[in-house]
Order: C-alpha cells, then structure tokens, then sequence
C-alpha cells in the first residue's frame, strides 16, 4: 500500500472515530413547549395565518384579470385602474404570505416532528420538488404580470391579459396540490374489507391526493378565495374613499368598493352550497362526523357560523340598499309584487317540499322552479307593483327569518349527550332543526341578494348614478364585510381541524398530546379574533404604503359622475 493511500486510509478512520464520538456527545433535543398558548395553538396561529394570506393573493387574480379584461373590452379606465391597485397590495402580501408559510414549517416541525416527518414522507414528491416549483413559477409569473403593466399596453393588453391568465392557472393548481395532504389528514384513503393502515402502505400517490374531501376542499376554498379577495378588493376602497381629498378620488372609490362588493357578494352565493358539498363528503367518509359536528361537540360553532354568514347577507343587502340611494330616479324603480310574496313564501314552501322530496329526489324541482321563476314569468301578466323600498324591506325581513332558521338548534345545549327532554326543541317546531328547513334558509338568503341586485340594475338602467355621492356609512359597512368574511374563515378553518378529534390524520395517526380535545367556542373565538386583527392590521399596513393618496394625482377623472350605465 502507498503512503498517500495510507494517509486516506487514517484521516478516514479519524473523521469516523471523531465523528462518532461528537454524535454520541450530543444531546438529544428538548422537548418544545410555547408559552401561554401551548403547541396546538401555536401551530394553529401561524397556519391560520399563512392561510388568510394564501386565500388573498389566489383569490385576488382572480377578479383582477376579469376586471383588466373588462376595461379592455370596455375601454374603461376605471377597470384598469382597479386591476392595478389591487395587483399592488398583492404583491405587498405575497411575500407575507411565503415568510408565514416558512414559519408554519418551523413551527410544526419543531411542535410535531414525528407526525411531520410521516405527512412529508408520504407527500414527498408534493412537498419536495412539485409545489417548490409551483411556488417559484407562481412567483414569477406575478412578479412579470405587475412589471409589465405599463409596458404591454394598447395592442400588447391581450399578452398582458394572457399572462394574467396563466397567473390564475399556476394558482389555481398550487391551491389543488396543497390541498392534497390537507384534506388527507380529514379523510385518508380507505378501501373496503382492508384497514386504512394496511391500505395505506400500498397507496399510490394519486390515491392519497385523491381522497374523499379532496376535490370539494378544493372547490369551497376556490370560490371562498374569491369571495375574500373581493370583500378585501372593498376593504381598500374604503380605505381610500375615506381618506380622498378629491370629488374624482372619492367617485373612483366608490365605484371600485361598489365592484368589490358585487365579486364578493356573487362568489358568495355560491359558498354555501360548496361548504354542503364538502360537509355531505365528509359525512359519506364516516357517518360518525355528522352528529359530532352539527349536534355534539361543535354544534355551538355551526351557530356562530350561522350568525355570521347572516350578518354577512344581511350587511351585503344594506350596501345595496345605501348604494341605491346615489341613484337620482330610484323612486321610480318598481317591481312585480310576486317577487316579495315568492320571498316569503321560499322558506315554507321549500321546507315542506324537502321534507316530502328530499334531495336528490327530482320531484323537489317539480315544485321549486315554478316558484323561483314565478317572478320573471308571472310578472308580464300581472300588473300589481311595489316600490323598490318595499321590496328591500321585505328581503331584509326574510334575511333575519333564514338566517333565524338556519340558527334553530334541535336542543339548547352544546352537546348532544347532555340534552334531555325540557331543553329539546318542541316536537311540533322540531322541524326546523331538520336539514331541509336548514337548505331552505340558504335559498332564501341567496335569493333575497339576487333580487335585491336585479332591483339595483333596474335603477341603474331608469336613473342616473352619481359615483362619490354615497351615504359615508357604507364605507363601514365594507370595512365590516372584509372582517366578517376573515373572521368566518378563521372560525370554519377550526372547524375543518377539529373534525378530526383526537387525531393528527384522522383513524391513522393518534395524538397522544395532552392537547388532543376539542376546545370551547369561547376559546376558540379569542384566538380567531386575535389572527383576524393581526392580518387586518397587516392588510390595512400593506393598503396605506402602496396606495398613499398622492399616488392617485396623476390619474385621469375616470370616476367622476356620469350617468348610469355609461362608460
């Protein structure tokens, strides 16, 4: 053997001696506990978090496109106009959004890393290399899409659109792929006759992915991404409504809050029909997660739910109605008088057809689509009329009557397993706790905000509109929706993660912590409250540094008043 082999051979033998002697010296990491809120909480402020940015900037290109396509196709300015700002405060919280993602990993690691190391060895391939690259794509893209704002103009605006586009594609994918080992963790793979464990060592990857909550996950936080951007969209125009020194400013502002308004409102007619189509997967997957979410342990945060949501139409509808009031004429806007006798009558009608059809009985539809389309039909032949106001009275009535329906509990107590007969519903209103009541108070609020905004378009269309000159108390109204849709996410996000008990996955993975319970709504309420203000005073920072007043003096006067409908 040579010298210089020799020499190799000893320094390798030295590092593994020395090597093994520093390994067998270290000592083994201490346990970690966070102060005040413990691991849980800990882990589920700082994903709760990285959530509400995510849900922004994938929700916000999304009618950001739309709304620079419009001006493109309208050649309206104030779309334009709109896309761009709202772009900027995207850009502004997009690096939030991936400095809270890298603090969630760190935190979780350091919380749970037995139980993150087997979620990253099943999903390596996602977490690895499939979103790294979708992330860097996305980031790109954005980053292209808002440098070359002012470059691809005039014939260059369909590139800039398309680009725009493949923004929303690249997006809309990372969402799907994230949502894998999410809605995994709710509803791992299972095959008949086989345990989840046994199944689950032969899964694919595609198995995995494809679970039973995967697909509605992702349709629920697609339409939720976008209801938020746009009642955010209304945040900043409130923002700066209230703080514009200039008439052109404010009638600017109170056509962009206006837009806002009208994509939130419009992507939330459809929330609640998403939220049932996740619920019903989740209870196909295990029957046993029905009764534990609408009658047992959370059943008071379905009730806090259902506050909120009706505190959203209810407030969604008022805007409407102080919108309204800017529209010289609107006195002479009158409608058929079946529309408000169909809105009282949706709630009771429905209910008793549900319950004698349910779903997905098509005999249901026999009875109800006379009903919704009695109004368009049957108002040619019939001459009766009310005035707008009416039938704006009569929506906000019926929005407190579903929205009280949908608040009926079967007892009046937090869990199932404490009721006893004086504190259950009266058997003859029993009903109301039953889902088809509950199905028929969701119709009856999203067809009240329907009628309510074709009113406002008859307005629109018979009167002139003045852009600036709306009741300031709508401003508060808008900064009231963008809170209550955060708050509400944050609330159903919690919602999601306790379905699974004491369960890191659901029936496959155990949490043996002492925090594995289910925590109370007042707990839980404190927390989601305190995420909420710190990502609103975040948003609100974000909002103030990019669109300071003196970066809208050198616009042109796209917002002044015009009449209704003109460009």
């Amino acid at each position: 053997m040579k010298i210089w082999q020799r020499c190799l051979l000893v320094m390798f033998a030295l590092v593994a001696v020395l090597g093994g002697v520093a390994y067998a010296q270290a000592p083994s990491a201490p346990p970690v506990e966070f102060p005040y809120t413990g691991n849980r909480t800990a882990v589920w402020i700082v994903a709760q978090l990285h959530i509400l940015f995510a849900g922004f900037i994938l929700g916000a290109p999304i009618f950001v496109v739309i709304s620079e396509w419009l001006g493109y196709r309208k050649q309206d300015p104030r779309y334009d106009r709109l896309a761009k700002e709202v772009t900027k405060v995207t850009v502004i919280l997009y690096s939030m959004t991936a400095l809270t993602g890298g603090l969630f990993i760190f935190v979780l690691l350091a919380t749970y890393p037995q139980f993150t190391t087997w979620l990253i060895n099943h999903f390596f391939l996602i977490f690895a290399v499939v979103y790294p690259l979708l992330f860097i794509g996305e980031t790109i893209v954005l980053y292209m899409y808002f440098y070359t704002w002012d470059a691809w103009k005039g014939e260059k605006k369909a590139r800039h659109i398309a680009l725009g586009v493949l923004l929303n594609l690249i997006g809309s994918i990372t969402l799907f792929v994230i949502d894998a080992p999410t809605s995994f963790m709710n509803t791992p793979v299972r095959a008949e006759g086989i345990s989840p464990a046994e199944f689950l060592a032969t899964a694919s990857l595609w198995d995995k992915v494809f679970n039973y909550s995967w697909m509605p996950l992702n349709l629920h936080r697609l339409v939720g991404n976008v209801t938020f951007g746009g009642f955010v969209a209304g945040l900043i125009a409130a923002y700066m409504f209230m703080g514009a020194k200039k008439e052109e400013d404010r009638a600017y502002y109170d056509w962009m809050g206006f837009v806002g308004n009208m994509i939130g409102v419009g992507a939330l007619l459809f929330l609640p029909f998403m939220g049932y189509l996740l619920a019903y997967e989740l209870c196909d997957y295990d029957a046993s997660i029905c009764p534990y979410m609408m009658a047992d342990q959370l059943s008071m945060f379905f009730e806090m739910q259902g506050a909120m949501i009706g505190l959203i139409f209810l407030a969604s509808n008022y805007y409407i109605w102080l919108s309204m009031k800017r529209i010289e004429g609107v006195e002479r806007v009158r409608m058929t008088v079946v529309a408000p006798m169909v809105m009282v009558l949706l709630p009771i009608v429905m209910t008793k057809v549900l319950t004698d059809y349910p779903v997905p009985d098509p005999t249901s539809l026999a009875f109800l689509l006379p009903l919704l389309l009695a109004p368009a039909v049957l108002g040619r032949f019939i001459p009766l009329t009310v005035s707008s106001s009416t039938v704006i009275k009569i929506g906000f009535l019926m929005v407190v009557v579903g929205n009280a329906i949908w608040m009926t509990p079967h007892g009046f107590v937090p869990t199932g397993a404490k009721l006893v007969a004086e504190l259950e519903l009266p058997s003859d209103w029993n009903f109301l706790a039953l889902m088809p009541a509950k199905n028929s108070a969701a119709f009856t609020l999203v067809f009240v905000t329907v009628v309510n905004y074709v009113i406002y378009n008859r307005a629109v269309s018979q009167g002139t509109i003045v852009w600036g000159k709306i009741d300031f108390a709508s401003q508060f109204v808008l900064v009231f929706l963008a809170f209550s849709a955060i708050w509400t996410m944050g609330l159903m996000g919690a919602v999601r993660s306790l379905l699974r008990k004491y369960f890191h996955t659901y029936n496959l993975l155990p949490d043996f912590t002492a925090e594995s319970f289910t925590p109370t709504l007042s707990y839980s309420a404190w927390w989601i409250t305190g995420i909420t203000i710190v990502f609103y005073a975040v948003v609100s920072f974000a909002i103030i540094v990019t669109l300071r007043p003196s970066d809208s003096k050198g616009h042109a006067h796209e917002g002044s008043p015009v009449p209704a409908g003109a460009k």
